[in-house]
């Protein structure tokens, strides 16, 4: 006859545990669970009253200092998971959970939870940053504010650092939505750059940097100010005129023309008249016409130069440059923009510069307004 695992009694023959003290036991450890879950989402217990209370319950179900140690675990994991339902996870909440956790030395324990605990903190970081990035009625009290959570983060300096440049980009991807960049928002984007000390190679993993740059040359543009916003590290090869300013340069550019071809094709029909053994002569006519059609061809790679006045081009084969006035229409592409000239045998020229919207909104406002 066996003893009951948790009791120590008789159990019955064969039998090793009582259906009674079995679930004692289970109702104690899901309470243990619920008073450790309920500590560490609240704060509100010091550590030792719920080690006394845990360890009351586990008195009377029948349960031992390692069952508590897995409730004060697994109630601390619940309550992260809980904290992370909604999808955001506040500063407070955060605390109060990494206070748990270091009081009950659960670093090493719960691992799952504690990477869960980390991006929520992250997510709510780059929320907050992103946000700040681009709050221009209260800007300084917004970055000062996440400056606070970022010295009170857990993240170490270097992490913090990529954080920061990531959400600035996210920012900037953002508020391009629209296409468009006000004075505004590039000062708010400009003053965060400076409060945390980015440089522009920082935040130009994903072209953030440069994607602002072209939208504040295209806004520049349509206000008719000339835009001074590319550094160039040497002189490129186009010889402006007295009253032009350039603009922008753009390398590895494709330039295609609409060229026309020819060919002729013809038949011929008639009878064959046998004039003599193996002889046969063949009245007939041989008509032909010239087929023709047009087709887009590559012609040259060069550089692409955008100036006050002109369009210039610089390839190995093709050298030239085109005035804004002599232009009768733009065509926008996705990696590039099209022109006809006003001439009686202009054929459209186009230019694939790999950015079509910047290219084209730069070419027709400084047409239009410089």
């Amino acid at each position: 006859m066996g003893n009951c695992v948790y009791c120590g009694e008789k159990a019955g023959f064969l039998r090793r545990k009582h259906k009674a003290c079995e679930r004692i036991h289970r109702d104690g450890l899901a309470e243990m669970a619920a008073l450790a879950e309920e500590a560490a989402a609240s704060g509100e217990l010091n550590a030792d009253d719920v080690r006394q209370r845990l360890a009351a319950i586990a008195q009377r179900s029948f349960a031992g200092e390692d069952h508590v140690t897995a409730a004060i675990e697994r109630g601390w994991e619940r309550a992260v998971a809980e904290s992370l339902a909604d999808g955001i996870l506040t500063q407070a909440e955060e605390a109060r959970l990494r206070e748990f956790r270091d009081r009950f030395a659960l670093a090493e324990a719960n691992s799952k939870a504690a990477a869960q605990l980390d991006e929520g903190a992250e997510a709510r970081l780059r929320r907050s940053a992103r946000a700040a990035a681009l709050a221009m009625a209260d800007g300084e009290r917004a970055l000062r504010e996440l400056a606070d959570a970022i010295d009170q983060s857990a993240l170490p300096p270097a992490q913090r650092r990529e954080l920061l440049a990531a959400a600035w980009e996210q920012a900037v991807e953002g508020v391009l939505e629209d296409g468009l960049l006000s004075l505004d928002e590039e000062a708010a984007l400009v003053r965060y750059l400076r409060r945390f000390d980015l440089s522009a190679f920082d935040v130009d993993v994903n072209g953030g940097h440069t994607h602002l740059v072209k939208a504040a040359t295209i806004r520049e543009a349509a206000e008719g100010v000339v835009p001074q916003r590319q550094k160039l590290s040497e002189r490129p090869p186009f010889n402006l005129m007295k009253s032009e300013q350039l603009v922008w340069v753009m390398d590895d550019v494709d330039y295609h023309e609409v060229v026309t071809r020819r060919e002729r094709r013809g038949t011929s029909h008639g009878l064959s008249i046998r004039v003599a053994k193996g002889l046969y002569y063949r009245p007939g006519a041989f008509r032909s016409r010239v087929h023709e059609w047009e087709e887009t061809v590559h012609v040259d790679t060069g550089l692409l130069g955008i100036t006050t006045k002109h369009v210039y081009f610089h390839g190995r084969r093709k050298r030239f440059r085109i005035r804004y006035d002599r232009i009768v229409s733009f065509d926008p592409f996705d990696d590039g923009f099209g022109v006809m000239r006003d001439a009686q045998t202009a054929k459209p020229q186009s230019f694939r510069t790999g950015d079509g919207w910047f290219a084209y909104n730069l070419v027709v406002n400084l047409a239009q307004n410089c």
